[in-house]
């Protein structure tokens, strides 16, 4: 259907339209196509002297495109990045089915509430009877959380990883932190998709090799779990700030603050770190960014809303090892 619609307007490649035209042309409105250039998702072909916006064809084809992928629930930034080419296609997708999954079983639990309390008959009690049936299901989920946690650090870490690293490691913050208060829908129905990933033999396996060839390039830190966490929250926080004033991977501040995350998992009596060392751990870590992993850190930014931050940042954090491993290689 958009091909033809493309075709037909290619037919007036040369014509261009004012932006009440271009919404009515695509079905959107005036305000959404303003605000799709103000984000720099949708730029004009033209200003005119009159400060009007003129688009082309291109532009109402690409604005379809972007309307395609709001009404099936990609955000903002997916977008973004799509069209820019940063993101597959086939990936953003299989994210996006992920998504769709856990909405679907959010959307199944809050039925299945709202049936057992119709079927209850409970009157005026109605709405009594349906907070303790969903303070029971949050928590049963806490306990089955607990449950899953301790499952995946005993199965993915082997027996010589610390026990008091294993959290830190696979989570990026104290666990013991993150279970309290009540899981809405959405966070149960993450659960539900967690505890299917540890209860695939494969998975387990994947991750647990990870860690193992981890352990081969990496000494843990000679200082305590807190010190060594608080080191990260800071690491972390500069990052993230880097991220948000548009960064580049290649940039001063992001480059030292990747050296300084290095240094955390390096010998203390062999610094400054080695480029011999800082190759083998950059090798390392882009070489466990699987689909698997992947699939662990989004379903926990919404198990854990905390951690979404750090998913923010996980991108560039990638973006700048590469870079500085392509500068080793040019020397």
């Amino acid at each position: 259907m958009y091909a033809n619609a493309r075709n037909r307007l290619d037919t007036t490649q040369n014509q261009k339209f004012f932006i009440g035209q271009v919404a009515k042309i695509t079905g959107s409105s005036v305000p959404t196509v303003r605000y799709y250039d103000e984000i720099g998702l949708l730029s004009p072909a033209e200003i005119t002297p009159g400060g009007h916006r003129m688009y082309t064809a291109e532009e109402i084809w690409r604005l379809k495109l972007i309307l395609t992928l709001r009404y099936l629930n990609f955000g903002i930034d997916e977008i973004k990045r799509m069209l820019a080419g940063d993101i597959p296609v086939d990936m953003a997708i299989e994210w996006q089915i992920e998504a769709l999954d856990i909405q679907m079983r959010t959307l199944a639990s809050m039925k299945s509430i709202l049936e057992q309390t119709k079927q209850n008959k409970g009157g005026n009690d109605s709405l009594s009877y349906m907070h303790e049936l969903i303070e029971s299901i949050s928590s049963d989920a806490l306990e089955r959380e607990k449950f899953i946690l301790e499952k995946m650090f005993s199965s993915v870490f082997p027996e010589q990883f610390p026990v008091e690293w294993r959290e830190i490691f696979l989570l990026g913050v104290n666990v013991s932190s993150l279970l309290e208060g009540k899981l809405s829908a959405a966070q149960t129905a993450a659960l539900d998709e967690l505890e299917e990933m540890f209860n695939d033999p494969q998975i387990v396996r994947e991750m647990k090799h990870d860690v193992i060839s981890f352990l081969e390039v990496v000494h843990l830190p000679k200082i305590s779990v807190e010190m060594w966490s608080a080191r990260m929250l800071t690491n972390h926080k500069q990052l993230l700030k880097a991220a948000e004033q548009q960064a580049t991977p290649d940039s001063p501040v992001v480059q030292e603050n990747i050296q300084e995350y290095v240094v955390m998992f390096a010998d203390v009596d062999e610094l400054p770190v080695s480029h011999s060392f800082f190759r083998r751990f950059a090798e390392r870590m882009l070489a466990s960014q699987s689909e698997n992993l992947e699939r662990f850190r989004r379903i926990c930014s919404i198990l854990y809303p905390s951690l979404q931050s750090y998913m923010k940042t996980n991108e560039l954090f990638y973006q700048a090892l590469q870079w500085k491993l392509q500068q080793l290689d040019k020397e």
